[in-house]
């Protein structure tokens, strides 16, 4: 029987076919891919974006009700250009539908004209000959021409040609498209999106839904030479909150990058952007409302891993410190931790600029606090990188510090039993001497060791590794729960400033206390000359808490000591931060 009307349960059912149809063809998706970055994952966002709603949404009678959902799942779910986009449409679908149980065909062709020429609102810079074209193409058709059709079978079997027709055109519309010979691949996507749907009111029995695995889903970066994007992160977050305008938002965020979209409604926003200035448009956009679910990934990725020389990738946490020269140079790939400030969520040592996040400890009501980084975000990376190296090593600061080496153990497990060579070591060390560890590792796969000569250099240099931090205050530990409060209150009261270190276990130890940073930074000093004399220091580092100036001076001392210069001197993470307090130094070495 033929379909005049549609409910909640049936345009559920419309989607899942259309979702089905993508799904099965995202490789061809991703082979296609050339704007507005060839990158080749389009098919890999809509197919997220998609699985989001699959999973997440709620089926009601309502279709408004149901809408309302998938639209919620939608942008929650999107990644890239395509999924947001595609989410966005979604969204619209939803506001054009408010209230309605149920929609006729003039209420849908109606509901899809206002959401398509919703989409260039959303966009910062729409460009004909994608998605957007064809969406808008197939609306209008729908709109003129709904009045002939009895049933959405009828239309839907008419309008898809129609659609095909747009996206044959899209390569006479984009120079790019043209110049490579292929249609647009979200475009492309949508079209799919439209022919599994028309398979669902024939009356075709759903094929099984294909769920990929998150190698699968890793961006194949296989495509063509591209020329559209000079930005190097393309950037999301999801905002909600009491939120200004899509136009107003637009204009706060445009001056940070390009292809910026902001997808959603007057309390949820999807935004994405390439940018170079990753800090300052996440600090810019915390004004707008609250920032959750923060990803940032690098475009160029695959051009960078072009270029590699070891076969083995060096990971670690961000809470691992080394100058972002030496991580683009070694290509070290690390993966960040959490920051919460009051509401808003950040990524370590990514989203969020040092300067910007000792004023937060400075002046938010409630102490910030960092958390893990969750178990998917792991796995993607992992299994990305297990399609460009041949094993994979990861240095994570001590588990007797932080849950991130468990975590890590946990995301790995799965590449791991299928064989491939992987390694998660803990560190028993954080900060300064974890990164310099690091950075030896990433030193050696550079100049062609294998992952077993690495390995062992790594459990010969552990128990060799040391690191001395000194604080300014007490203060910053004590709130961050990583001092007990009667020794915290008593360093506090006497003004006291010790000497943070760790044993060989591990765990986080006073190691001295003074009343002046100076004593403090000669302590460390006069006990660096006593290691060296010892067993001689090899290797270290200087990082330090928004206090270049003391850190510089505290080097060239340690260099008066040992004879050469440190490796590096850099700022320490935002979660180390969280409990040194700002005007900590560190040094760490290697004997």
């Amino acid at each position: 029987m033929k379909k005049t009307i549609l409910d909640g349960n049936d345009f559920f059912k419309l989607f899942s076919y259309g979702a089905s149809e993508v799904i099965s063809n995202r490789d061809k998706l991703n082979k296609i891919n050339v704007f507005p970055v060839a990158d080749g994952d389009t098919g890999n966002n809509l197919v997220f974006t998609l699985n989001s709603v699959l999973d997440y949404a709620e089926v009601k009678d309502s279709v408004y009700e149901t809408l309302k959902s998938m639209a919620e799942a939608s942008l929650s779910g999107a990644r890239g250009n395509s999924g947001v986009i595609f989410a966005q449409y979604i969204a619209g679908l939803a506001s054009e539908t408010k209230g309605k149980a149920s929609i006729m065909l003039h209420d849908f062709a109606n509901a899809s004209k206002n959401s398509a020429y919703g989409l260039y609102n959303a966009l910062s810079n729409p460009v004909e000959g994608t998605m957007l074209t064809v969406i808008k193409d197939w609306s209008n058709y729908i709109v003129d021409n709904h009045k002939n059709y009895d049933s959405f079978d009828d239309l839907f079997e008419e309008s898809v040609g129609y659609a095909s027709k747009s996206l044959d055109n899209t390569k006479e519309q984009l120079e790019i498209l043209k110049k490579n010979d292929v249609v647009d691949s979200g475009a492309k996507g949508f079209v799919l999106f439209l022919e599994g749907a028309l398979r669902y009111l024939r009356g075709e029995v759903l094929p099984e839904i294909k769920r990929f695995s998150l190698s699968d889903l890793s961006s194949s970066h296989d495509s063509l030479i591209h020329e559209e994007s000079s930005y190097r992160y393309c950037t999301e977050c999801i905002i909600k909150g009491n939120l200004p305008s899509t136009d107003v938002v637009k204009e706060t965020l445009i001056a940070y990058g390009d292809s910026l979209i902001v997808a959603g409604n007057e309390d949820f926003k999807h935004v994405h952007i390439h940018t170079d200035r990753v800090s300052d448009f996440f600090k810019a956009i915390s004004k707008l409302g609250n920032i959750s679910r923060p990803k940032v990934d690098d475009i160029f990725i695959q051009e960078k891993l072009n270029d590699k020389k070891g076969t083995t990738a060096i990971v670690t946490d961000s809470i691992g410190d080394i100058p972002k020269n030496l991580i683009d140079k070694y290509m070290i790939h690390q993966i960040p931790l959490n920051i919460t400030v009051g509401e808003d969520s950040y990524l370590d040592k990514v989203s969020i600029s040092s300067e910007d996040f000792y004023e937060y400890m400075k002046s938010s009501p409630i102490y910030p606090n960092s958390s893990l980084p969750n178990e998917i975000q792991i796995k993607e990376k992992l299994e990305f990188l297990s399609q460009n190296y041949e094993n994979i090593i990861i240095i994570n600061v001590s588990s007797k510090l932080s849950g991130t080496h468990s975590a890590m153990l946990k995301a790995s497990k799965e590449l791991s039993d299928s064989g491939y060579p992987i390694k998660v070591i803990d560190s028993k060390l954080n900060s300064a001497a974890q990164g310099l560890l690091v950075l030896h590792a990433a030193k050696m796969t550079d100049s062609g060791s294998t992952m077993e000569e690495i390995t062992d250099y790594l459990n010969d240099k552990i128990p060799k590794s040391e690191i001395y931090v000194a604080l300014n205050t007490f203060k910053n530990a004590l709130n961050s729960g990583r001092l007990p409060k009667i020794v915290g209150k008593i360093g506090i009261f006497f003004r006291l400033r010790p000497i943070i270190s760790i044993d060989r276990e591990g765990n986080g130890s006073a190691f001295s206390v003074a009343f002046s940073k100076t004593t403090l930074i000669n302590k460390i000093l006069k006990l660096v000359n006593q290691k060296n004399q010892q067993s001689k220091i090899s290797s270290y580092c200087i990082v330090h808490s928004g206090d270049l100036d003391t850190a510089n001076s505290f080097a060239k001392e340690v260099t008066n000591i040992l004879g050469y210069e440190p490796e590096y001197i850099c700022e320490i993470s935002s979660v180390t931060a969280l409990h040194a307090g700002e005007k900590a130094v560190a040094i760490g070495f290697i004997r």
